[in-house]
């Protein structure tokens, strides 16, 4: 659950901002850098940066001329109470990229709706549109208080720090993805990758921030050994940790298995942890699953490393594991699973037991999305 305090929420800019992947890849990677100058902002590596979106203004426009409305009309935001046109209310309160249960259930009895007379395929109907369609569609006489009472609100997001901070940071480094899919036929914008990387103007635009903290993401002493595992933006606190260790001359082994897609176009932040491999600081072993015929991912990696791992397991050291939680962590957490029940020589359940040994104990870490 994303927490923060209304007392804690400050007014930064971009600093920078410029494209991280090559031409060439699937997607737009963007490295991005937050002015904190005025934000008395404290963060760890580890933490997060919240960031509050904006909805375009052509998204705002659609909806408002779905709903016939000039955006001057007053009302109450249904979660703070607080007075505030439609327009600011559509803007920075809703979020346009939901449909919610009540509203559903509001939409569904629309005569427009009603004429779909069998339910599951009314219920699909709504499913198959945006809310600026079923708007133009449907257009609801109810009041405009009870109609916006049914939008989901417009969320903070979260971005791992991808910089750690030293006694006069006065900025933070971010790693964002562009993130686009499909709904209704057509392609859609993840609202806070297109607030950060399209909307905002650089050093112009205000962007509410906080810092999400996370102390169970946290660097162990310098002395211990890492092993750090990360897919596509997983990878952003992973700069920061190192960064750190490196001010902090760790003596314990730092590595690291970075998987993506391509290595020409998607190895972010390449000079860098190069640059650490080339000096013996970082152990650095690459998954990119499009360079070859056969794919190869972060959890093979781990197998051809097997007695590596679990020789940095035996020497107290901590694993951490940051991306897609749906696939890519699931997948890695079975995959250490089989790793200590073959190296170590045991039972699933005693392997089991250690997994969880190791997770009470925070020497396995996960920061997942």
């Amino acid at each position: 659950m994303i927490t923060h305090r209304s007392d804690n929420v400050f007014i930064s800019t971009i600093l920078k901002r410029y494209v991280l992947s090559k031409e060439g890849s699937s997607k737009k990677t963007y490295h991005i850098t937050l002015d904190l100058a005025d934000t008395n902002i404290p963060y760890k590596v580890g933490d997060s940066i919240g960031i509050f979106p904006e909805n375009s203004k052509e998204q705002v426009a659609d909806l408002l001329s779905a709903l016939s409305r000039s955006g001057e009309e007053e009302v109450v935001d249904p979660r703070s109470g607080a007075k505030m046109t439609l327009q600011h209310f559509l803007k920075y309160k809703a979020s346009l990229s939901h449909l919610t249960t009540p509203l559903l259930t509001f939409l569904e009895d629309d005569p427009t709706i009603l004429t779909e007379k069998h339910e599951k395929r009314r219920l699909q109907f709504i499913k198959n549109h945006d809310l600026i369609d079923l708007f133009s569609m449907c257009s609801p006489k109810a009041p405009l208080q009870e109609i916006i009472s049914y939008f989901k609100p417009l969320l903070p997001r979260l971005y791992s720090v991808a910089s750690a901070p030293t006694p006069l940071s006065s900025s933070v480094d971010l790693l964002v993805a562009a993130f686009t899919y499909r709904h209704a036929n057509r392609e859609r914008k993840g609202v806070a990758s297109t607030f950060l990387t399209e909307i905002a103007h650089p050093h112009t635009t205000p962007i509410h921030t906080f810092c999400h903290s996370n102390p169970h993401f946290a660097l162990p002493d310098p002395n211990r050994p890492v092993l750090m595992i990360g897919v596509g933006t997983g990878v952003a606190p992973y700069r920061a940790f190192l960064q750190q260790r490196d001010r902090d001359r760790a003596s314990g082994l730092n590595w690291l298995i970075f998987g993506e897609r391509n290595r020409n176009t998607d190895f972010y932040y390449e000079p860098f942890f190069t640059s650490l491999q080339n000096k013996g600081f970082l152990r650095l072993d690459l998954a990119f699953s499009r360079d070859q015929k056969e794919k190869i991912y972060v959890q093979q990696r781990l197998l051809e490393e097997g007695a590596d791992v679990w020789k940095l397991i035996q020497n107290g050291g901590t694993i951490y594991i940051c991306g897609d939680a749906r696939r890519m962590a699931k997948s890695v957490v079975a995959t250490l699973h089989t790793l200590i029940e073959t190296q170590g020589n045991f039972t699933t359940q005693v392997a089991q037991k250690y997994l969880r040994q190791m997770r009470r104990t925070g020497r396995l870490l996960m920061d997942v999305y």
